[in-house]
């Protein structure tokens, strides 16, 4: 890139497992190594330390510590540690999983060895642009946020409220969500912070509602506009494991989900979700329509995508996406145009930012790629 233009990359939920790790991404280092500054979101804990919690219900979510060498073999700049995972071992493989990527000159954001460390940004400079990196956590269980002593992710929660759309009892509610309000100050104080060290600020969050395409939470939304507000240029949402919309907000532009990237499951832990772990996943989100009919709202959570924008110290002057899915390797690889794939994923995405504030609906096709916004 020119000098004062930085193509920043990102990539979506990645869970290591394959053997060798670095296989996970052969389809798709080339196309990464291409850009100035890359960030993905790690699912996963690589400590040999702590023991399992068992609100956290995923046991198989630590690896050795070896596994996280996949991420440097693209090499990844920066890592979001912080997740609904994050203590699933306890704070010993939070602080592990950190010093971890440290090790391999990887910076973290989102999770720390306490609050201090998990708030404070990641520094980059490329071309001539400085760019500040932070990241929040509003799915998680309690007492998986950081602390002055204890390690954990950066919060970022949300309160729920259910209200009755008509008078019939057992109708379904319309569901409200509210940011936690010292949350809500202590993010946008950390933003304008960052914005007197940096010409950009990429904001992170592992948020929102598993498997849901659309509508986006109430809180999602006004924290994606207050981060804006404050002065962050990206907006990265993950976590869902399915692509959500994509919108604008002031010139900046806000990711709710990026969806997974290379999602490979490891073990056999049952999926049950919390807080008491009484029901599997699939009896929650799969919704049976008919005998013998049922939409399973996970049916996307194989297609991903990397998320490609071109940054200047005014913030974001063009956004691109390149789909992604998952084989039958279980690696990502590009969905490329004449694959019926490739219109697909054009139509999905105009579907689910239909009913999005600011929702981006026209997607421009440029080589490989789809162009969802360029500066004028």
């Amino acid at each position: 890139m020119a000098q004062g233009i930085v193509q920043f990359a990102a990539v979506g939920d990645v869970a290591t497992g394959l053997e060798p790790p670095e296989a996970i991404f052969d389809n798709v280092r080339e196309l990464l190594r291409g850009a100035d500054l890359r960030f993905a979101q790690c699912e996963r804990l690589y400590s040999e330390r702590g023991a399992f919690q068992q609100q956290g219900l995923a046991p198989h979510v630590r690896q050795h510590p070896s596994r996280a060498a996949a991420f440097k073999s693209v090499p990844f700049d920066v890592v979001g540690t912080g997740s609904n995972h994050t203590c699933d071992w306890g704070p010993e493989a939070a602080e592990d999983t950190v010093a971890t990527f440290r090790k391999l000159g990887i910076a973290t954001i989102g999770s720390g060895r306490n609050i201090e460390e998990a708030r404070k940004p990641a520094l980059f400079e490329r071309n001539g642009v400085r760019v500040a990196f932070l990241g929040y956590v509003s799915v998680m269980l309690p007492q998986y946020w950081a602390t002055e002593t204890r390690a954990g992710s950066t919060p970022m929660r949300a309160h729920t409220f259910y209200e009755p759309y008509e008078y019939q009892p057992g109708s379904p509610p319309r569901i409200v969500t509210v940011p936690h309000r010292k949350d809500l100050e202590l993010m946008v104080e950390d933003i304008r912070n960052a914005r007197g060290l940096a010409e950009v600020v990429i904001a992170s969050f592992h948020w929102g509602v598993h498997y849901v395409s659309r509508p986006i939470a109430d809180y999602q939304q006004t924290v994606a506009r207050a981060a804006i507000d404050a002065g962050a240029s990206v907006v990265l949402g993950h976590h869902p494991h399915i692509l959500q919309p994509v919108a604008l907000h002031k010139g900046a532009v806000i990711f709710y989900s990026i969806g997974n990237f290379a999602m490979i499951r490891s073990g056999d832990s049952p999926n049950f979700c919390c807080p008491m772990g009484e029901y599997e996943f699939k009896d929650v989100y799969t919704k049976h329509l008919d005998p013998g009919y049922s939409f399973a709202y996970n049916r996307h959570k194989d297609e991903g995508r990397v998320v490609l924008v071109d940054l200047d110290a005014r913030g974001v002057r063009k956004v691109s996406i390149v789909p992604t899915v998952v084989g039958a390797e279980r690696k990502p690889e590009v969905v490329k145009p004449g694959d019926p794939r490739f219109e697909q994923y054009r139509r999905y995405m105009e579907w689910v930012s239909e009913d999005t504030e600011g929702g981006i609906r026209e997607l421009a096709v440029e080589n490989d790629r789809f162009v969802l916004y360029e500066r004028r």
